[in-house]
């Protein structure tokens, strides 16, 4: 062996005096950056904040199992246990909630943290602190402790933090509820419709605003060239805040569902819920068992937080839905045309409450070799009715606040989701929800005694004038909102005669309901589609059970399709491909599953029929189809309204920009040449190669890596898809050329529960995995087991160790 060093003096010396010390440096580099974070499991005792021996155990999905002999130990723990899996999570999620992100990123984070600025969510979660029971209190500070217990004593932190040069501040109660506050924005985004449709107004006539809103009422005003650029800039803005930081989105939301036991094989209540909401990694949920003293309670808790939002204790188990609720309104403030500092308020003028925000921002990279930005100071202008959102777009002189129900003074949300894990029946659910401002949530619940119920949650507003669709003219007595609906008089069903209860976004108010809840909920294809599988068991006397649950969980079935397809696939074709094309659409049953060719047709034909449609009228609207609002009215349109245009020769066929007069039959053609040229382009033009799992992917993206080159390989995680918007197994996606259908929105978890007084039978996944560490076994091991019809089991700490 030695002879090889005497052999080749160069290339030995290389080795050991190069070669070797890489090695070495790469070994001891990953070990330190990546593997000395990882948690192991362990019993914690001698901290600063235990008043006990508390034990953390981790599954072999590495679900946290929590044990302590009181419950505020076992708060301590969440928030150690968080800290260890998602400390960068945790660290993301405070300065997107703080308006800090520049820090960090840069400059092309500073819009971004401009609007959480102007928000003032940590001003609104300060008001809400003296709301705080003792009890929520004391497990929020025990929470805190737990996360800045974990700072304190890791020997090293997660990669991001190397990387980006961050050192994390403590934890403060502070932050818990500021998150809080922006889980309620994720579910909660009707000022851009609001100014959508103020948009449209100014540039469409009545007999088109009609298309989108069909109870459009005409309105005198009148805005200028430079006023509409400067408010789709505020739209553009939130899409941004959607696709990069994950907030928001069209039909953020769940589906939700209970049976009762008469129609299960176990004779128990089975209760399933699958939140979906912007899709990342890590996940935003993380699945943690908690025992303490009083405290029984297993299931999703958000990262943040130290409870159970959705899942079970000992007596009860509930899940829960986005109500859609208009929670938001817009105000164009009155100025005073001899004081500027000064607005119109019921009939009074008053003046704005303003005060300045200091922005720092990260030099460009290098940045160590960059001089740094100097710090940005903004004016930030309040209002009685709330922020003025105007002013985080330079250049659009005409005021407008928003009045948004999370930033009024009194709100209790953490009390609720608190109380939640104690309640042990139906009546101490809904007393535990009567403290729920924001988000507006339809909680589905099931418990020991075969109850079942579903009930409405939140703060939600009734409005002395007009429906909140549109922005108001403020300053006088009329644009207040008159009072909320009280809990009591929010929707409520308990053990109905069907047997069953299903919300999937849809309106929860029954027939007759007096208050307006919203204009905007998701359309009902999901909810029959729920309500289709479970009838189709009862009829047939097939009794429901934890696995068919699951199946309908993951049910592909497209019910918006139906009408459409029924259309479409009659249609005459003019050429080879679209004979062939058709044909696949006539074999098609409207099933998008990760097979189906039919599917991939479908969904393009009718995405370019969109596009044909409206393109012209709206690319000159925008003076560009680049413009990332481009066709918001239009997609406002279901598969059923496209129809009706499209068979009933609507004005709209007839292309604008050309003298020759078009039809809708001749626009339907070109749309399908559009489709299949864009498939041939991206997969070749054997149609066997395009099956929609092929075309469509699932993006789970890490912020920030998954914008860096080469980092986004290491980070980010892709995987073939099945569903489309309106399948129960939901996949929201976005079009790109090189790539194909991207769905970005989905299913954050899945949970089925089954109440049985003995042996509770509990399953859940996890849409990417428990940890946010990239070299944790957990941090992807769920991605696969999701896309397929795979669960895991809740099981007790004893079942554990045996």
């Amino acid at each position: 062996m030695f002879s090889t060093f005497t052999k080749y003096p160069l290339i030995s010396r290389a080795v050991v005096f190069f070669a070797v010390p890489l090695v070495l440096l790469c070994y001891f580099s990953f070990n330190n950056l990546f593997l000395e974070p990882l948690p192991a499991n362990q019993d914690i005792e001698s901290l600063q904040g235990v008043n006990d021996k508390v034990s953390i155990r981790r599954d072999d999905n590495g679900v946290a199992y929590i044990t302590a002999p009181t419950d505020l130990d076992v708060y301590f723990a969440t928030g150690y246990a968080h800290a260890q899996d998602r400390l960068w999570q945790l660290e993301l999620q405070r300065r997107i909630a703080q308006g800090r992100l520049s820090e960090v990123f840069g400059k092309q984070a500073l819009d971004q943290d401009i609007w959480f600025r102007t928000l003032g969510l940590y001003r609104a979660a300060e008001e809400s602190m003296p709301m705080l029971s003792k009890e929520a209190s004391n497990a929020l500070d025990a929470y805190v402790n737990g996360v800045n217990a974990w700072m304190r004593e890791a020997k090293q932190l997660p990669v991001e933090f190397s990387i980006l040069g961050v050192e994390p501040e403590p934890w403060t109660k502070l932050d818990s509820l500021a998150w809080s506050k922006v889980f309620a924005l994720n579910l909660a985004g009707n000022y851009t419709n609001e100014i959508q449709k103020l948009i449209g107004a100014q540039e469409l006539s009545a007999a088109q605003m009609k298309t989108f809103y069909p109870d459009y009422v005409a309105s005198d005003l009148s805005l200028s060239a430079n006023t509409i650029n400067k408010l789709n800039d505020i739209v553009a803005l939130q899409k941004s805040i959607e696709s990069e930081l994950k907030v928001g989105g069209k039909y953020v939301g769940s589906n939700a569902w209970v049976v009762s036991g008469q129609f299960t094989e176990s004779g128990a209540p089975i209760l399933a819920n699958d939140p979906h909401l912007p899709l990342q990694i890590p996940s935003l949920w993380y699945a943690v068992s908690q025992k303490g003293a009083s405290l029984t309670a297993d299931g999703m808790s958000i990262v943040g937080l130290p409870v159970v939002i959705f899942g079970k204790n000992d007596h009860i188990s509930w899940g829960g839905t986005n109500m859609m609720a208009d929670v938001q309104d817009l105000f164009i403030e009155q100025l005073n045309e001899y004081d500027p500092s000064k607005y119109l308020h019921n009939g009074q003028w008053k003046k704005f409450n303003t005060r300045t925000e200091l922005i720092d921002i990260k030099a460009d990279f290098p940045a160590e070799l960059r001089a740094p930005y100097k710090t940005v100071k903004i004016q930030v202008r309040d209002t009685l009715n709330g922020p003025v959102i105007s002013d985080v777009i330079q250049g659009l002189g005409m005021p407008i606040s928003m009045r948004w129900v999370a930033l009024q003074p009194g709100d209790t949300t953490f009390e609720a989701f608190y109380k939640l894990s104690y309640a042990k029946n139906w009546q101490e659910f809904n007393d535990a929800l009567d403290y729920l401002v924001a988000p507006a949530i339809n909680f589905v619940y099931a418990d020991m005694q075969n109850n079942i119920g579903m009930t409405g949650a939140g703060k939600l507003p009734v409005r002395q004038k007009g429906d909140g669709s549109m922005p108001m003219l403020a300053g006088e007595a009329s644009s207040e909102w008159a009072k909320y609906i009280t809990s009591s008089e929010l929707p409520k069903y308990y053990n109905p005669p069907q047997g069953y209860l299903i919300n999937a976004n849809n309106d929860i108010a029954y027939p007759g309901y007096p208050y307006l809840i919203s204009k905007n909920f998701a359309p009902e294809y999901r909810a029959n589609r729920i309500e289709q599988i479970l009838a189709s068991s009862i009829n047939q006397n097939i009794p429901i059970t934890v696995e068919s649950m699951l199946t309908a969980q993951k049910d592909e079935k497209d019910l918006s399709a139906t009408t459409l397809l029924g259309y479409l696939k009659n249609v005459k074709p003019r050429n080879e491909q679209q004979k062939e094309a058709i044909a696949q659409l006539k074999q098609w049953q409207g099933v998008a599953s990760k097979e189906s060719v039919g599917a991939t047709i479908f969904y393009g034909w009718v995405r370019h029929i969109r596009e044909r449609i409206f393109g012209d009228e709206f690319s000159e609207f925008w003076n560009s189809s680049k413009n990332g609002n481009y066709l918001a009215l239009p997609y406002l349109l279901e598969s059923d309204d496209l129809l009706a245009l499209i068979s009933q020769g609507s004005p709209w066929c007839d292309n604008v920009k050309t003298d020759a007069s078009e039809t809708c039959r001749t626009l339907t053609l070109d749309a399908l040449d559009d489709a299949i040229q864009e498939l041939v382009k991206l997969k070749g033009s054997a149609q066997a190669d395009w099956q929609w799992g092929e075309v469509q992917s699932t993006f789970y993206a890490h912020t920030p890596f998954s914008d860096v080159k080469v980092l986004n390989n290491l980070f980010e995680r892709k995987i073939g898809a099945s569903g489309s918007a309106h399948t129960v197994n939901v996949s929201g996606s976005y079009f790109d050329v090189n790539e194909g259908y991207i769905s970005t929105f989905g299913g954050g978890f899945r949970q089925i529960i089954e109440m049985k007084k003995t042996n509770t039978k509990h399953m859940m996944m996890n849409s990417t995995g428990q940890s946010g560490q990239i070299a944790s076994p957990y941090y992807d091991d769920m991605v696969e087991k999701f896309a397929s019809d795979d669960m895991v089991g809740f099981v007790t700490p004893q079942a554990q160790e045996e």
